[in-house]
Parts: C-alpha cells; sequence; structure tokens
C-alpha cells in the first residue's frame, strides 16, 4: 500500500494513524489535508473530523529496487553484473558502436575495440519472439512502473530494423521521477528492458526508452556542452574529460566532434564511470 486516508478528531491524530498503517516515519511520505477538523456548534453540535491522506514518497532507488525483486529482474541482474554470462553479447554490441567519429585514431578505435566482448557460443535454440510478442513484453514491464507510481500516461512503440523505440509520454511535472537525475533512472529502465528483451532474442536489438521527450532536449544539452569543451581544448591545448555517461550519450559526443578540425575523441575508463576525454589533434598545424 502506497498511501492511506485516515480521519481523527486532529490532523496530527489522523497522520498518525496512516503512519502506523503504513508502518514508515514521517519523513518518509507526504501529506495532503483533504479536509480541516471543525468543532462544530459550541463545540458540541455538528463537528467534523480531520482527514487526511498520507502517501509513501517515491524515490528513483524505490522504482528500481521494486523492479529488480521480481523473480526475473533478478536474473537479469545478475547477468549485468556478470558479463561473462550470456548477456555479455548484447554489452558488446552497444559498446562497439560508442565511438562515432568516422575518421577516429588508431589509439581511439582501439581503446573502443578493447570494450567488444567476445561471442559467446550458442548453447541452445532460441525460439525467436514476433513483434507483437516483444511489444506486450514491453507494455507489460512499463505498465508496472507507472501503475506503481500511479501516474497516468501513453505508450508509443516503433520497430526499426534492429532498433526498437519506446516512447513514455505524460505530464512533465509527474514524469521527472522516471527521468531522475541526468536521466538516470530512464537509462536503468533501459538497461534491463533491454536485458529482457535480448535474452529471449538470437541477434541483438537496441532498445531506447525516452519519456516527455528527455532524450532529444539532453541531446541538445550534450551538443552544447561538446562544443564549448572543444573550443577550450583548442584555446587551453589541454584534453578535458567530461563527466561519466552511458554508451548513448557518448555516440552523441563522438558523433558532434567528428569533423570538428583539431579536434579528437576518445571514451576512457568502465562503465558506470566511463567518460569522453576530448584532446587536441597535435598533428595538425596550429
Amino acid at each position: 500500500m502506497n498511501f492511506s486516508i485516515q480521519s481523527a478528531k486532529t490532523i496530527d491524530q489522523a497522520v498518525e494513524k496512516a503512519l502506523r498503517e503504513l508502518n514508515v516515519s514521517r519523513d518518509q511520505v507526504d501529506v495532503e489535508i483533504i479536509e480541516e477538523p471543525s468543532g462544530g456548534f459550541l463545540g458540541l453540535i455538528g463537528g467534523k473530523d480531520a482527514i487526511v491522506k498520507v502517501k509513501k514518497k517515491i524515490d528513483n532507488k524505490d522504482i528500481v529496487d521494486s523492479i529488480l525483486k521480481d523473480e526475473e529482474m533478478n536474473t537479469v541482474s545478475h547477468e549485468l553484473n556478470h558479463p561473462e554470462g550470456d548477456v555479455s553479447e548484447f554489452e558488446g554490441a552497444d559498446r562497439s558502436e560508442d565511438i562515432s567519429k568516422p575518421d577516429a585514431s588508431p589509439n581511439e578505435a582501439e581503446a573502443e575495440a578493447v570494450d567488444v566482448a567476445e561471442p559467446v557460443e550458442e548453447v541452445e535454440e532460441i525460439s525467436e519472439p514476433t513483434d507483437e510478442e516483444i511489444e506486450a513484453l514491453i507494455r507489460e514491464f512499463i505498465d508496472r512502473i507507472m501503475n506503481a507510481l500511479e501516474l497516468a500516461y501513453t505508450l508509443s512503440i516503433e520497430f526499426n530494423k534492429r532498433q526498437i523505440d519506446v516512447s513514455i509520454d505524460g505530464k512533465k511535472e509527474e514524469t521527472g521521477i522516471v527521468i531522475g537525475k541526468h536521466g538516470s533512472t530512464l537509462n536503468g529502465i533501459q538497461m534491463v528492458l533491454s536485458a529482457m528483451i535480448n535474452r529471449r532474442t538470437k541477434d541483438f536489438r537496441r532498445v531506447i526508452v525516452d519519456c516527455s521527450g528527455y532524450r532529444k532536449k539532453r541531446e541538445q544539452v550534450l551538443k552544447r556542452i561538446a562544443g564549448k569543451t572543444a573550443n577550450k581544448v583548442l584555446k587551453t591545448n589541454k584534453s578535458i574529460k567530461l563527466e561519466p555517461m552511458n554508451a548513448q550519450e557518448r555516440r552523441v559526443i563522438h558523433a558532434c566532434l567528428a569533423n570538428v578540425d583539431g579536434i579528437w575523441t576518445r571514451s576512457e575508463g568502465k562503465d558506470p564511470y566511463r567518460s569522453v576525454v576530448i584532446h587536441k589533434d597535435t598533428s595538425q598545424p596550429s
């Protein structure tokens, strides 16, 4: 139960009843006063109790944890934490595109190639699900999350060759919790959903999950960051490491700076702390 509606002589008493029912402390809830108490005529006739709605606070970690508590999600979580298992194949496929600059330096290409996992031998024949079956899986998964948050939403799913685009739309003031800081929660949902799908398919299918147009807005922000940072690198002659990003966001940076004269980029580190480093191309004349 995520909320409790209680009545009592005072607001504090009604809140305390709700806290006991939810088995939580006061700092773990939000309180909505539905009706103020009133004493009535001479404090005796027509008095009304206070009525409050006490709702548990939900943060991004709660969302991810609630998903991973599911038996199937526990299996996915285990595989994601042990890349030597079957999941390494689709992780490698994703990371192999971490570099988007067509004329990347040999060192950069070599560094990115290190991340590509060795192909896993197929142990048993996989029954390939249809697009309709995959769509049903996606809808059930997203529905579970959004219902837990008690958020109204619409969902659109598009199948484009080897990519599946999932778009969650709702009130922007409500869907922020689905996105998380810098898309952290949205990226977690995307990662788990990708694992669920690719465990069932023979060939890797990239899954992109967006919410209220966040990805496009974030892409514009990343492009501005890339441009400003590249200019700073050219002026100072010093390489600059950007904040850690997922593979999808790193590709945006690489692509944005691919044709900028005097600049080359590469990714360094291991996920989830892998970052793009922007360098000045010293092989070119100033």
